[in-house]
């Protein structure tokens, strides 16, 4: 349940919950009363009706505490109760695609392509998630991410993924603006680093449907049993969204035959505001795709943490290394990091 709270004490053995200061309700304290369900359909009704959802998946939250909550509403989603097999297909594939993307973003790192088998703990995460309800009068794809135990301090996996997704999911749309204002793609590749990839655009996109203009929203919850210092969100793709991620994952595409990297020491460092923030150059190998070469290129760092280190690095010449993807900038190319941090194997020329 969203905006309720617990107050102290009790009335005749029930909990008194409030939502917002508006509204009150009695929640019996055992489920042996005689009117009990009545009691029960009564709440679920208030809720739902202040909450706009459905009785059934005010249920399900209820009934899943330590479950995470992904929905999307889209023209591939059902509506009513039903949904075309093909459409059914492509919402169900693309939710896994979404989250498995993510998923593989907080356990190995951000990147613009994902190749190969998906790692054990992403198909174990996976093979946990199920769907539901299908509510008849309900119009949302909800797809229900129950959460492992984790130590403590240590978010479990799928919080993580979650997370991460929702995070990413906000900068694509921020990046869609900018692209509408300005007409530059290459904004996109900016936000890699925060985990977005080719395999989560062309996920978010396909929930435009056939008509890849229309529009689709995706929404979270987090299960009450581990509050989140996240807040959820709703976010909104207007019409033309899923078009431009589809532009996105191809560029992402190519971007990935463009990975490279470098090893050696710092020969710069930059940091005057605006577009030349974090950024340093490294001279050393670089290798881009498979071919290696000696020189230098110029860095851009994923964020002041890197660039804190990358400072220390140059100040005690220690090699540091950059992984990432080549963009081009200003006529130059420009390696766009994903990771960066110090070597303590590599020779550097002074060595």
């Amino acid at each position: 349940m969203t905006g309720w709270s617990r107050q102290p004490g009790e009335w005749r053995g029930a909990s008194v919950w409030v939502h917002e200061g508006d509204h009150e309700i009695l929640v019996p304290g055992t489920d042996d009363l005689g009117d009990g369900p009545r009691r029960i359909r009564e709440i679920l009704t208030l809720l739902a009706r202040l909450e706009g959802r459905s009785r059934e998946d005010i249920a399900s939250d209820i009934g899943t505490p330590m479950a995470d909550v992904q929905w999307y509403r889209a023209s591939i989603a059902p509506v009513d109760g039903q949904v075309k097999l093909l459409d059914a297909v492509t919402a169900l594939t693309s939710a896994q695609a979404a989250l498995g993307a993510a998923a593989r973003a907080v356990l190995t790192g951000p990147r613009p392509v994902y190749d190969g088998v998906a790692p054990k703990e992403v198909r174990d995460l996976l093979d946990r998630v199920w769907v539901g309800p299908i509510v008849p009068t309900g119009d949302l794809l909800t797809v229900r991410v129950p959460l492992e135990r984790a130590t403590p301090g240590d978010p479990p996996l799928a919080r993580r993924a979650l997370t991460l997704l929702q995070r990413a999911a906000e900068l694509l749309l921020e990046a869609g603006a900018e692209v509408h204002r300005t007409g530059d793609i290459s904004t996109f590749d900016g936000i890699v680093r925060d985990g977005v990839s080719a395999e989560l655009c062309q996920a978010l996109a396909r929930f435009a449907g056939s008509d890849p203009g229309a529009r689709f929203e995706v929404g979270f919850r987090w299960a009450r049993a581990l509050p989140s210092g996240v807040p959820a969100r709703r976010l909104v793709f207007e019409p033309e969204t899923g078009r431009l991620l589809r532009r996105v994952a191809h560029r992402l595409r190519r971007l990935h035959s463009d990975s490279a990297s470098v090893t050696g020491l710092i020969a710069m460092l930059v940091d005057i505001g605006g577009e030349d923030r974090f950024r340093v150059q490294v001279r050393g190998d670089v290798a881009v795709g498979g071919t290696g070469s000696r020189g230098s290129i110029w860095v851009r760092l994923p964020d002041e943490a890197a660039y804190d280190v990358a400072v220390e690095a140059h100040r005690s010449r220690t090699p540091v290394r950059a992984r990432g993807t080549l963009r081009e900038v200003s006529g130059r190319r420009e390696l766009t990091a994903t990771t960066f941090g110090t070597v303590m194997d590599h020779p550097s020329e002074e060595n």
